[in-house]
């Protein structure tokens, strides 16, 4: 993929996985990622760039939330064993650090 219309791409998943810049930014740091909000924001908007070590993480972590996402639309498989997402701690430590409710599992969060 083209370096350059990698922000794109990242830009349309995370709207698609219904994060905020600030919710993307809270993940990316819990990854160890190094730039503050305002970088990260810019990057997106194609106005500031990142080093690849950098992008890899963003990605990783809109990745993440996407997996969260479609996780839930999945059809179970008959004798699979259950889903051990619920006992994933990233989520509810990110609405925890946004002063949100946890939310249970399975739940949808409504857009902003």
């Amino acid at each position: 993929m083209d370096t350059d219309d990698r922000h794109r791409v990242c830009e349309t998943a995370r709207v698609r996985g219904e994060l905020t810049v600030q919710e993307l930014w809270l993940r990316y740091l819990a990854l160890g990622g190094n730039h503050d909000e305002f970088d990260i924001d810019g990057y997106l908007q194609g106005v500031l760039p990142l080093d690849t070590l950098e992008q890899d993480i963003l990605a990783v972590a809109v990745n993440e939330r996407l997996s969260e996402i479609y996780r839930a639309a999945r059809v179970p498989v008959a004798g699979a064993p259950p889903d051990s997402s619920a006992n994933e701690p990233l989520p509810g430590l990110i609405e925890e650090l946004l002063g949100r409710p946890r939310s249970s599992p399975g739940a949808t969060r409504k857009p902003d």
